[in-house]
């Protein structure tokens, strides 16, 4: 991999968020691109349809299959030019590695059944709302609707891509910023009872307040994925509702409010070592007396929580200081479960 590190540097990316970066370098054969999410689903923002690009010329360019359906399988291809000696070479290195018996082949029925799946995928235009792509693109509109709508004037979040890729993203307002300290948003899991990220991890070492303004920090952005089923968004969407009208609202007797949260959220970074070494119990019983406005079955949760987040941290933070995503998906994994 470090053949790659030092020969190539990433050209052009469609991100999650639908964002289109260009390239920095000017020369091609120093280029990978990334096409992993263009899909049409993922340029609502544009009607989902892939927007005309200029062309790019690049030394290689990968593709994902399972982005079309899956936010945890991986399986794609790569088109690479042979005219770049040392393109190839760096690729075939790579490639190498990944195909080795060592980090396990692909067996031949998933081989192809990727095959049948793209075959199905590729059976109609996509602009047929029939089709595998349309319809997919029809029923992101829908998680789109809901989530635009659930956080609408949310006074805790603001939602920066609407339409725009394959996962939303929120930012953080005032005076709700350096609230949060965790991989997951207590926001989201304390309030709404959803697990979402912070995001900390993507900014690997850079400083957020130098983009955004001063007070912002790796914690005040939360990344919620869209590939679940669409009941789950319309769920979602009907929690914020009724939380971002009223900031002393829950949306069931187990969660909190938003001043609720805010409030014990300050009294958790205060005393987070304290927390930390305490069972379940005796976390329970100090947030009670400490905020005597909870009731057993929300500080019940609140401590659960701030367990679950805890054993979150530990995994991600084993993944520093490059955050990748295979390491995050061997530690964190993917069996969690939304209340």
């Amino acid at each position: 991999m470090h053949i790659l590190k030092n020969l190539f540097r990433l050209h052009l990316t469609i991100l999650r968020t639908g964002v289109i970066k260009v390239n920095q370098l000017p020369n091609p054969d120093r280029r990978v691109c990334d096409g992993v999410y263009m899909w049409p689903m993922y340029f609502g923002m544009v009607g989902y349809k892939i927007p005309i690009l200029n062309r790019y010329d690049c030394s290689a360019w990968s593709f994902s299959i399972t982005k079309g359906y899956s936010a945890s399988v991986r399986a794609g291809f790569i088109l690479y030019k042979k005219s770049n000696s040392a393109s190839v070479a760096a690729i075939g290195d790579i490639m190498n590695v990944v195909t080795s018996m060592t980090h396990g082949l692909y067996s031949e029925w998933s081989w192809f059944g990727q095959m049948q799946l793209w075959d199905m995928i590729m059976s109609k235009p996509f602009n047929d709302t029939t089709s595998w792509v349309g319809a997919y693109s029809k029923i992101m509109d829908e998680k789109w609707d809901y989530v635009i709508d659930g956080f609408k004037d949310c006074p805790v979040v603001e939602l920066t891509n609407p339409k725009a890729g394959a996962y939303a993203f929120f930012i953080y307002k005032s005076p709700y910023l350096g609230i949060q300290q965790s991989f997951i948003s207590s926001f989201f899991q304390d309030v709404l009872g959803v697990q979402a990220t912070t995001y900390n991890f993507g900014f690997r070492g850079a400083n957020p307040s130098q983009y955004y303004g001063t007070g912002y920090g790796v914690n005040d952005f939360t990344r919620l994925q869209l590939y679940r089923e669409l009941y789950v968004y319309k769920e979602i969407g009907r929690r914020a509702k009724i939380v971002c009208s009223n900031v002393d609202a829950t949306f069931s007797d187990k969660y909190i409010s938003i001043n609720t949260w805010k409030t014990t959220s300050r009294y958790l970074k205060e005393n987070e070592a304290n927390l930390d070494a305490m069972s379940l119990g005796s976390r329970r019983s100090l947030l009670r007396s400490k905020h005597r406005d909870l009731t057993e079955a929300q500080a019940h949760q609140l401590a659960l929580n701030i367990e679950s987040r805890k054993k979150m941290d530990e995994a991600a933070e084993s993944c520093a200081p490059e955050y990748s995503t295979s390491c995050l998906f061997r530690k964190i994994g993917t069996r969690i479960q939304d209340e």
